[in-house]
């Protein structure tokens, strides 16, 4: 079934025969391919995304409202999508073949606000769940030959956009294209560029030319019937509807008979039936090559996105590198923790046992009882040390934060995507997660610490008894954040090597959690990106675009 007349050497193609819908491999391939393009994600400003999405649109359309549909019932009517440019009369000559005004028509643009699919009233029951009407009223007409409906689109260049996208939109549901023009009209870039899609997908094609004066009628139809041949459309019929004045209402008959003729031999059985398997058939090559094009999209977001993960992650580990160093010299200890020291394990002092020695044996007897002295001493430190903490490694991720949006937004092939997602990285929201982040990396840091504090040693100095669990535990953390003092009251608290082999472990451990710390401002926008995309898109497109190959019969 591919030719749209009886006879000729397609002539067994377009015999009669009953209609049947598809159950086999290519509804299949159609079914899983609408499946997956609808869960495409295009969601990266990389180069070519913008025609990458409206391709994802605009095939998906025409597999969801033309392809599945033919495939499933092959007796539903094929569709002659009515299109062209604003002004062209479109709705006046839909309204003429159908017999009664099933449009609206007039000076008012746009005129065509919703899309009229115009049937014959014996098949309107063939049309009731077809995708269509989701865009279309349907409106059935004794006009309209069986066979064939209608389908009265937007202007191409409606003023209103929304006008324009269903148009094109409506373009995919096409199994043949009527294009309506006049003579002021069918230069326009736009109706050509659709014209060459709906080629591409094997679409019957007619070119109206409507309302043109009899007195230019020879020179313009010279003129177009050239810009067809160059434009690869010579075998394209061109139709031509005089001019018959104002009019309000139908054209008469006879300035239509062209039109009206050529869709009678479309509405044939024979002659419709050919035409949508024709179409069907020709629709695999142009869509593999429309899906191999949106493979390449996917591969590019995903390109983009390794790279934006890569220069995320590196930026946060140099940024940890430098804290880690920070911390190894002692930036915890820094200021006001080793100053506090000072002046509390100083002569007299709450923590002066813990320094050196006492000596004297009134001053020894006074130790015990400065136990809770010695607890509020080691209290405030540790409290010295947490404002350390949350200032040096705030700071720290802070630089990462900007270090990641800095490499993002200078990335080589994706600063555009780069510069938008840091963008939606809102800095306050950053900087609260920031927060919270080091309060937890704190917590673990001081859990971490008193596991790891060591068991008094027996025989060992008096040490033990100045110090509770607790103190020892603050102890410990003082010595791991670089406060010298600390360090040699614990090698008194404990056998040196063992106060040693506690104080680095402590210090490891602050380094993992530092190191964590930074590496969240990494994940603070990578982890967003990874969620736009699905890992398996790219993979289950190869084997559509393999299917489609197969259905084409391509090798």
């Amino acid at each position: 079934m591919t030719s749209t007349t009886p006879s000729g050497p397609d002539a067994a193609d377009a015999r009669p025969s009953r209609p049947t819908g598809a159950t086999g491999p290519a509804l299949d391939v159609a079914t899983s391919l609408a499946g997956h393009l609808s869960e495409v994600a295009l969601p990266l400003e990389v180069p070519g995304v913008a025609h990458a999405r409206d391709l994802r649109d605009r095939v998906l359309a025409q597999i969801t409202t033309h392809l599945i549909p033919r495939l499933r019932e092959a007796a539903t009517p094929a569709i002659l999508v009515v299109g062209g440019p604003t002004g062209a009369g479109k709705s006046t000559l839909v309204n003429t073949l159908a017999g009664r005004t099933v449009s609206p028509a007039g000076v008012l643009r746009p005129t065509t606000r919703r899309p009229v699919l115009v049937v014959n009233p014996a098949e309107a029951h063939l049309v009731a769940d077809h995708p269509v009407r989701r865009l279309a009223d349907v409106v059935a007409a004794d006009g309209v030959p069986a066979g064939l409906a209608l389908l009265d689109a937007p202007d191409l260049d409606s003023v209103d956009e929304g006008n324009r996208r269903l148009s094109v939109e409506l373009v995919e549901a096409a199994d043949m294209w009527l294009f309506v023009t006049t003579a002021h009209r069918y230069g326009d870039a736009l109706p050509w560029e659709i014209l060459d899609v709906v080629r591409r997908r094997g679409v019957t094609i007619a070119v109206v030319l409507d309302r043109v004066a009899t007195d230019v009628l020879d020179e313009v139809r010279r003129d177009l019937l050239s810009r067809l041949v160059e434009s690869g459309f010579g075998s394209v019929p061109l139709l031509v509807v005089p001019d018959a004045g104002p009019v309000d209402g139908p054209l008469p008959a006879e300035n239509v008979r062209e039109v009206a003729q050529w869709i009678g031999l479309l509405a044939t059985r024979a002659g419709a039936q050919g035409i949508t398997a024709r179409t069907v058939r020709g629709v695999w090559s142009p869509l593999r090559a429309e899906v191999r094009e949106l493979l390449d999209a996917v591969v590019a977001q995903t390109d983009a996105a390794t790279e934006l993960t890569s220069l995320a992650t590196g930026a946060a580990a140099v940024a940890a590198d430098d804290l880690v160093s920070q911390l190894a010299e002692g930036a915890l200890a820094d200021g006001g923790p080793t100053t506090r020291w000072l002046v509390l394990a100083g002569s007299r002092g709450p923590l002066e046992p813990l320094a050196h020695e006492v000596r004297g044996f009134l001053a020894r007897r006074r130790v015990p009882r400065q136990a809770p002295e010695r607890a509020s001493a080691l209290e405030v430190l540790r409290a010295e040390v947490d404002r350390s903490f949350s200032d040096v490694l705030g700071r720290a991720a802070a630089t990462a934060e900007t270090a990641v949006r800095d490499a993002w937004t200078s990335a080589p092939t994706a600063s555009q995507a780069g510069s938008a997602l840091a963008a939606d990285r809102g800095s306050a929201v950053a900087a609260s997660e920031r927060a919270e982040r080091v309060r937890a990396a704190w917590d673990g840091w001081l859990a971490d610490v008193a596991a790891l504090v060591p068991v008094a040693a027996d025989g060992g100095s008096e040490a033990p008894p100045l110090l509770e669990a607790t103190g020892r535990g603050t102890l410990l953390l003082l010595a791991a954040a670089g406060i010298d003092g600390a360090t040699t009251a614990a090698r008194r608290v404990w056998p040196a090597a063992e106060a040693d082999r506690a104080i680095a472990a402590a210090r490891d451990a602050l380094a993992v959690h530092a190191r964590n710390l930074v590496a969240a401002e990494a994940t603070g926008f990578t982890t967003p990106l990874a969620q736009r995309f699905d890992p398996e898109a790219a993979a289950a497109l190869r084997l559509r675009v393999a299917e489609l190959r197969m259905l084409a019969g391509e090798a």
